[in-house]
């Protein structure tokens, strides 16, 4: 079967613009000879759309028939210890259970590409995916996918994502309000279990700086970056940042299981939580209420993303045309992590 990516290297351009060509994309500029090449090499290659490839399949599919797959963008070791993806594929499979919807297939990261989704009706993508393997899933799929965490195309896909600005202002308001002006971060790569090259920078990060620099208290120095999101990157983090002479009074984690490596790392050098430096971390996952100290967190509502996303495709499939971004908003949890700051 002749898929996008033949075409593109037909054609010579990326796959992405043969994709936004084919489906007769008006916002995509590119040139009129262009477009016409695409869509000459296409009938030479006797290229199906998905659409009428799907459109049988698409039409009416009564709830109780539907068969779904999910596609986790990232390794089930890091579903397990975070679990915040793990959450979210619980709401996706709790709702599913409830509506009588069957999952087909789970794959984690590094096996999408090359995944067998069969006669799956729409797909559930959680995390952020490489351009390459999110033409491939469409191939299959057509428009019926949703992807949460992550909104490659809103003017093509559904999604659901977080509102990482309100989150980041909220996590720096509470630091702010204790007295702290001397405000760490430790995360990094938005897109930490990319395959490809694109890297994105972690949203948080982004709003970090926004929001210190416009009150004049952001430090570059005071940001320590990490390649994953694992309990050992945050010890990591901060074992690199007590070797500086002058260490921030508080902390902004970008995940809980981060800030329980971080307490590790100043806790062996006898430096108290919050005492003497105060944290808020990110995700609020079942074990943030039950470290020591329990942690100040901000909290994702993850299953009801993974909820909202199968409502979203099961309107998908019912016929709706216009795609959907649903913007979940975050709440602070206040526990003992954090604290006003100690004057010296």
């Amino acid at each position: 079967m002749v898929t996008i990516k033949d075409i593109a290297k037909h054609a010579d351009v990326s796959i992405a613009t043969v994709s936004r060509v084919l489906n007769n994309d008006k916002n995509l500029s590119v040139a009129q000879e262009t477009r016409e090449r695409i869509m000459s090499i296409a009938s030479e290659l006797n290229y199906t759309p998905v659409r009428q490839r799907q459109q049988k399949k698409n039409k009416k599919t009564p709830v109780n028939e539907v068969e779904i797959g999910i596609v986790m963008w990232c390794s089930e070791e890091y579903e397990w210890e975070d679990t915040y993806f793990l959450s979210i594929r619980r709401g996706i499979e709790n709702e599913c259970n409830k509506r009588g919807i069957s999952v087909n297939k789970i794959v984690h990261l590094g096996n999408a590409s090359n995944m067998q989704i069969g006669n799956i009706d729409g797909l559930i993508v959680v995390g952020e995916t490489d351009e390459e393997t999110e033409v491939k899933m469409r191939e299959k799929i057509n428009k019926n996918m949703v992807f949460v965490n992550d909104s490659p195309d809103s003017e093509i896909f559904d999604s659901v994502v977080l509102d990482y600005e309100q989150a980041t202002q909220k996590a720096l308001a509470h630091l702010l309000a204790l007295g702290h002006t001397e405000i760490g971060f430790i995360g990094g790569n938005g897109n930490k279990n990319a395959t490809d090259k694109k890297q994105k920078e972690d949203p948080r990060k982004i709003y970090y700086q926004k929001i210190l620099k416009e009150k004049n208290l952001y430090n570059p120095d005071s940001i320590y970056e990490v390649c994953d999101y694992f309990m050992s990157n945050g010890y990591e983090a901060m074992k690199k940042a007590l070797k500086h002479q002058k260490l921030p009074t508080a902390f902004f984690i970008a995940s809980d299981a981060m800030a329980i490596g971080a307490i590790r790392a100043l806790h062996e050098v006898d430096i108290q939580v919050p005492g003497d430096i105060s944290l808020v971390s990110f995700n609020d996952i079942d074990m943030a209420g039950f470290v020591q100290p329990s942690l100040t967190t901000i909290k994702i509502y993850t299953e009801e993303m993974g909820k909202m996303a199968v409502k979203l495709l099961l309107d998908r499939l019912a016929g709706r045309e216009v795609p959907m971004k649903v913007v979940v908003p975050s709440n602070l949890v206040i526990r003992e992590s954090s604290a006003e700051k100690r004057e010296k």
